[in-house]
């Protein structure tokens, strides 16, 4: 795999917005070795000290290679490794986490993150507080948060949005991408194809609330898109053309998210319902699945409930429900009620909105055309070993309908879940929704 999908894709970027970060993409079999010419060209030529932080896996994968490469070419370099909370849990990107590593960063002039989701997003968080330059080497395609500037952490045991510099580069190694774990590449096609779903989220905010839409950052990964979404399999079998074009949409989209100024191109009403499952594993102790791999399930729900919606002319528009299940919530209950209270205006505005007669009917034209079918999304991740059923991430029917239920009080994000809400279709057709996509 040489780097002519990333090359491509980013020179169309490049084009477009010359300032536009990360600087440099890259993905050669020796980026190891390439690492110090990278930090170095970030310092401005100049060697210094840098930070580099893993986890226990990323590091023996590629943490140690990419410190020992740095210390060759004259970097004083102190290497971090961010422990495993408990035996068979792998780290959390969450406000605990990052205060006990503040302290490493101490006198670093950069920091260099190894690994994927959770270290790309602790590294992004730190070093956007300290003001230093930042620098990812990617070890999965697994997620699409790599080449932007949102970090998703937990605050107060809640998710939540943080806004930090993307890195002044990316840099992988195609052996350690096909060396993944599949089911993380598995979570990257599904954190990926939740833009079909997160998009329309995107329009739909524009259209009923006047929020900024940008077109072309809401279709940045559309020419790499067939060379994995029309034959998955291959990226199941690894094949380094599926894997690399793979990795330039995770980047693309991640690129949309800081050209929009927000998280709307790649997080729509299918990542709540991941997050809901987060927050009910952090409240009952119970395990859960990659992030990406929870996504692609919630995405073919959302586009199973956009299918619904989309079919009804004359939808019998209700208000809004007014609180949140603090029964459900326990202990997050105060966090999440605050950012549900954010949210009741805008539920408020677009009931009324809603009820004009005009306004559906053009909404539903605009959305329409940007559907894409519950199945045929199901359908690729099948093909590409992702993850289908409640069983496939770790739960059972009644779990991952709770969460159905619950997502759209988590964040103060309006999506196709609030939509829902609005239409009636939720609460009443979940368990008939989760019944017949996710079992």
């Amino acid at each position: 795999m040489g780097t002519e999908v990333l090359a491509t894709a980013f020179a169309r970027v490049r084009q477009w917005d010359p300032t536009i970060e990360p600087r440099l993409v890259m993905c050669v079999a020796d980026a190891a070795q390439r690492m110090p010419g990278v930090c170095a060209d970030v310092l401005g030529g100049t060697v210094g000290a840098a930070a580099v932080l893993a986890d226990v896996r990323t590091h023996a994968v590629a943490g140690r290679a990419v410190a020992a490469s740095l210390r060759q070419a004259g970097w004083t370099v102190r290497e971090t490794i961010v422990p495993d909370p408990r035996a068979g849990a792998s780290p959390v990107c969450d406000d605990v986490t990052k205060a006990s590593l503040e302290r490493d960063l101490s006198g670093a002039a950069m920091l260099v993150a190894v690994g994927s989701g959770v270290i790309s997003d602790l590294g992004k968080w730190l070093a956007g507080d300290r003001g230093i330059p930042y620098v990812c080497f990617a070890t999965a395609c697994s997620m699409t948060g790599y080449a932007s500037a949102n970090v998703a952490p937990a605050v107060r045991g809640v998710k939540t949005l943080v806004r930090a510099r993307p890195p002044r580069a990316v840099v992988a190694d195609p052996a350690v991408l096909r060396a993944a774990p599949p089911e993380m590449t598995a979570a990257g096609l599904g954190d990926v194809v939740a833009k079909s779903v997160s998009t329309m989220d995107w329009r739909l905010n524009h259209l009923l609330f006047g929020d900024e839409y940008v077109e072309r950052a809401a279709t940045l990964a559309a020419d790499v898109e067939p060379l994995y979404f029309q034959q998955p399999e291959r990226l199941a079998d690894g094949d380094p053309e599926a894997m690399e074009a793979l990795l330039a949409a995770l980047l693309l989209v991640g690129v949309s998210m800081t050209l929009a100024g927000t998280s709307s191109p790649a997080s729509g009403g299918e990542h709540m319902i991941s997050h809901t499952l987060d927050a009910m594993a952090s409240l009952d102790g119970r395990p859960h699945d990659l992030h990406g791999r929870q996504v692609g399930v919630g995405t073919v729900l959302a586009a199973a409930l956009y299918e619904r919606l989309l079919s009804a002319e004359r939808p019998a528009w209700r208000d809004a429900p007014q609180e949140i299940d603090a029964a459900f919530w326990g202990p997050l209950a105060g966090v999440v009620a605050e950012h549900y209270a954010e949210k009741l205006p805008r539920l408020r505005e677009a009931q009324r909105r809603l009820c004009e007669g005009d306004v559906w009917p053009r909404l539903r034209a605009a959305l329409q055309p940007m559907h894409r079918p519950p199945a045929t999304i199901r359908d690729c991740l099948g093909r590409g070993g992702g993850a289908l059923t409640a069983s496939d991430i770790r739960c059972d029917r009644g779990r991952l309908l709770e969460a159905v239920l619950h997502a759209h009080q988590m964040r103060s994000r309006f999506t196709i879940l609030d939509l829902a809400h609005l239409a009636g279709l939720l609460p009443a057709a979940a368990a008939d929704l989760v019944d017949r996509w996710a079992m």
